[in-house]
């Protein structure tokens, strides 16, 4: 097969429709590259304004309600033109007419399918010009609309797109709320012309069975053949980097057969047997994990080890296909038991509980997605020791180098189909299109490791209740999901990977049950947003035993650096227009300022707010998932809302969109420590476990401190620790009236020797607001750390009151060691800043001026 790549450089030209009108004069031909998108080729050219920028996504809705086109020519040689040819077309977004001379040879249609189209009557030796004609997305569904038989509901927010719901295209592009309506056209997956006489390796499975230490790898490779014909298939398992590998280590089997292909669609199947293969392991999971764990508190983060599988055939194999895989088991478990219907993961045989947090689309502008974006956010879930994440019904099945970045790592994927919030329609053309783009994605990702489940949807069973539609006529939208969610997505999931579990909805009781399990917590999975949404105080974090929770979360602003990337200095206020445009969540500012007079003394500036925004964040999503891991087995997953954001906003995220930390992922990496105190104030009562995620025994020595607010301790207690492994223990109880003080004269300060490494935690056991915390009298020096690279610093604070939820921070780009700390007198605390390694260097005292640092008690006078 020969192939030539269609990336690089086109141009891009509107295309005169009636729309015409909408689009400026001055937007003419200009460039574009592909993988690309049209706003960014037009932002790049100034024809736009920055559409993260104060209110300017008002301003480029004409866009996405225009129709675009690109082209270019490409020579093609005589060689090329021997054999039958095609253009194929991975994530085109989304309503594409295919021209080639122009002539045109295929129609998209939805931008989760792959597309192939044969264009051997219109090319020709010789320039060839290409066109990718793109119709408005947004005008397809309100077309699409007027043709239904009856509504099909959607939710929709302040700036969106109509019926995002009728066309299958990324949800959000159309605006959520935490992101802008971008509706997006573009190229963003690969695109070719093939040349070939035999036909197409399309997808190659694999799946591991383990018998003791021996294995078998079962691969099935899908092979479209243009004519009947016998040739021999070979496929080869070997170890990634084979020549540098221990002879002990390395693997290396290969498997060929004669196969007679029948035009059309072929299965080609091997059985492979491996011996003692390396295993791959969820982060924190690995046999090596367990002594770390032990002495230093924390897992290694060694990258797993993954297999290259290769099937080939024809004339020196120039029909090949390589994907990855690697060794192990993975089960979803649901049982009915006593207390509903449990949920977890078990991966070689040990339960895992899930600590992970929900993926949105790593930016709106689809351009702007890059694999070392990705690596980046990934790379800081594992270091927040996380394990899990959810891929969003409402974004896209993502990258080939998503989905491998996640082998690596070892990060447990939840893969949502995109279907969210909505009605769907369940017409035959609607139902057909869903057919093929669910076979498309389980044939392409189905051999990752990292996949624990496939997901139906994001709250499409709790949406048959939104709607006044759907409530009316319930028989008929209930219907229609069965129809598309069970009869296509699930019935098609079960026959093309039947060993992965098919969880119909998130949240849901399980298979079998369309209850909405919103506010049930003893079976399936859970979203819990009573807080945020029903304003219910953290508190009610506590009021629960869920088995899993895959949705709950809690906002905040952004820093003061990321804040001024959309508002100028004059908008420097909460309730300035442009803040309150950059809240897309309706009376998402409110509930922020009403909580904190709910907890704390009202900020007195600016400043403070996005500061306290943060440790009011941080504060509540700590309160659940500590509570929701001391119910460990009953409880097995807390996948909190959200990771990342698509642009500059305030949002349920913990990394902001340039990339900077907030407060509440470094609190992420505490509380969600597979060593961990746990100290839990609930009806009045105060009790302490111990967590430990590793397999050995943890024996140590757990001390209660009882601080007055200026330092003074007024009782202590040490008690011994012994905790098995994979095991929670409550190992101090009490009731707050049996304190010889008042709640609000002292906070708890628990510390856990545990030899080499010691762990803490800080409870309040009044509101923060009813406590006299002193001004801390925070000392900071900064001196260069020649020991590591350069730019790095070590920060030392001490206090002479204790400082609460003490934050570093500082523009330039890189990360503390720790954030969001508890100062105790006499107690030097020292964070080490690492910078990113594209900084530019600057000197100590660059950085000392650059350096912020910020108490709670420094909020309020």
């Amino acid at each position: 097969m020969k192939t030539i790549s269609l990336f690089g450089a086109w141009n891009l030209a509107p295309v005169h429709t009636d729309v015409e009108s909408r689009i400026p004069k001055t937007v003419k031909k200009i460039p574009m590259n592909l993988p690309g998108d049209v706003h960014s080729a037009l932002l790049a050219k100034k024809l736009i304004p920055d559409p993260y920028n104060g209110k300017n996504e008002l301003y480029i809705q004409w866009v996405g309600r225009s129709d675009w086109k690109v082209e270019r020519t490409i020579d093609i040689p005589a060689s090329f033109i021997a054999n039958r040819q095609f253009i194929t077309l991975e994530r085109v977004d989304t309503f594409v007419h295919v021209l080639i001379n122009g002539i045109e040879v295929g129609f998209c249609n939805n931008y989760f399918n792959k597309w192939r189209f044969e264009v051997t009557e219109q090319l020709h030796v010789g320039k060839n010009v290409i066109t990718l004609q793109f119709d408005s997305a947004e005008r397809h569904a309100i077309k699409i609309n007027k043709t239904l038989p009856y509504p099909v509901p959607c939710s929709q927010w302040p700036v969106g797109a109509p019926h995002r719901n009728l066309i299958r295209k990324v949800q959000c592009h159309a605006g959520w709320d935490w992101g802008p309506c971008i509706m997006a056209f573009g190229v963003y997956g690969s695109i070719g012309l093939q040349s070939t006489d035999i036909g197409f390796i399309d997808y190659v499975n694999c799946t591991t069975l383990r018998n003791k230490k021996n294995w078998t790898a079962n691969i099935t490779a899908t092979i479209t053949s243009f004519k009947d014909f016998t040739t021999v298939v070979t496929a080869n398992l070997s170890s990634e980097n084979c020549n540098l590998l221990e002879n002990k280590k390395k693997i290396e089997c290969e498997q060929s057969q004669k196969v007679h292909f029948a035009e059309g669609e072929n299965l080609v199947h091997f059985v492979i047997p491996v011996d003692n293969p390396e295993l791959w392991y969820p982060a924190g999971c690995r046999p090596e994990d367990d002594d770390a764990i032990t002495k230093f508190g924390e897992s290694l983060h060694y990258d797993n080890p993954l297999y290259n599988l290769t099937v080939y055939f024809g004339k020196s194999g120039d029909n090949c296909k390589t994907i990855k895989t690697a060794f192990r088991t993975l089960k979803t478990v649901s049982q009915i038991d006593d207390a509903g219907r449990s949920l977890y993961f078990e991966v070689n045989g040990r339960r895992v509980f899930a600590k992970g947090s929900n993926w949105i689309p790593a930016d709106a502008l689809p351009a702007r997605i890059t694999c070392e974006k990705i690596d980046y956010l990934l790379t800081s879930l594992i270091k927040s020791n996380q394990n899990c994440i959810r891929v969003w019904g409402g974004g896209m099945y993502e990258s080939n180098d998503f989905y491998e970045l996640c082998d690596r790592k070892g990060i447990l994927v939840w893969q949502d189909c995109m279907f969210a919030c909505s009605m769907y329609p369940a017409t035959p053309d609607f139902l057909d299109t869903v057919r093929k783009e669910i076979h498309h994605q389980v044939k392409r990702l189905q051999h990752h490791p990292c996949i624990a489940l496939w997901c139906g949807n994001n709250e499409d069973v709790g949406a048959l209740g939104w709607y006044e539609e759907s409530k009316k006529n319930p028989g008929r939208y209930l219907v229609a999901y069965d129809r598309l969610n069970e009869g296509v997505i699930g019935n098609t999931i079960r026959e093309l990977d039947p060993d992965r579990m098919f969880w119909p909805s998130s949240p849901c009781g399980g298979p079998d049950d369309f209850e909405d399990t919103w506010h049930s917590d003893g079976k399936g999975d859970m979203h819990f947003w009573s807080v945020w949404h029903e304003k219910k105080p953290f508190e009610a974090y506590l009021d629960i035993k869920p088995r899993f929770v895959s949705e709950f979360g809690y906002q905040s602003f952004s820093s003061l650096e990321e804040v001024k990337s959309y508002a100028s200095d004059d908008q420097l206020n909460l309730t300035s227009p442009v803040m309150e445009y950059h809240q897309r969540s309706v009376g998402g500012n409110s509930i922020i300022l009403e909580n904190f007079s709910r907890y704390f003394r009202f900020p007195e500036n600016f400043i403070s707010m996005l500061y306290l925004s943060q440790v009011q964040q941080a504060l509540a999503i700590k309160t659940a998932v500590e509570y929701w891991r001391s119910l460990m087995p009953h409880c097995m997953g807390a996948i909190y809302w959200q990771l990342n954001d698509v642009w500059p906003v305030a949002s349920w995220s913990s990394i902001e969109y340039s990339g900077k930390w907030k407060l509440l992922h470094y609190a992420v990496r505490h509380f969600n420590a597979p060593i961990a105190v746990l100290p839990i104030l609930k009806n009045e009562k105060l009790s302490i476990s111990v967590i430990n995620e590793g397999r050995n025994i943890l024996n140590a020595n757990l001390t209660i401190h009882f601080y007055a607010f200026n330092g003074v301790e007024k009782l202590c207690k040490t008690l011994p620790v012994s905790v098995q492994g994979d095991k929670v223990v409550t190992v101090f109880e009490t009731s707050i009236a049996e304190l010889p003080f008042l709640p609000n004269e002292c906070f708890l300060f628990a510390e856990l020797d545990c030899g080499s490494f010691t762990v803490s935690n800080t409870l309040f056991l009044a509101k923060q607001k009813e406590c006299q915390i002193l001004k801390p009298g925070l000392s900071v020096s900064v001196k260069e750390n020649t020991k590591a690279n350069l730019g790095t610093y070590e920060i030392t604070l001490t206090a002479k009151y204790p400082a609460f939820y003490t934050a570093l921070e500082t523009s330039v780009k890189g990360l503390f060691s720790d954030n969001m700390l508890t100062v105790l007198p006499g107690v030097p605390c020292k964070v080490t800043f690492i910078p990113d390694s594209l900084n530019k260097l600057i000197s100590l005292n660059e950085f000392e001026k650059m350096l912020t640092v910020k108490s709670l008690r420094d909020t309020y006078n």
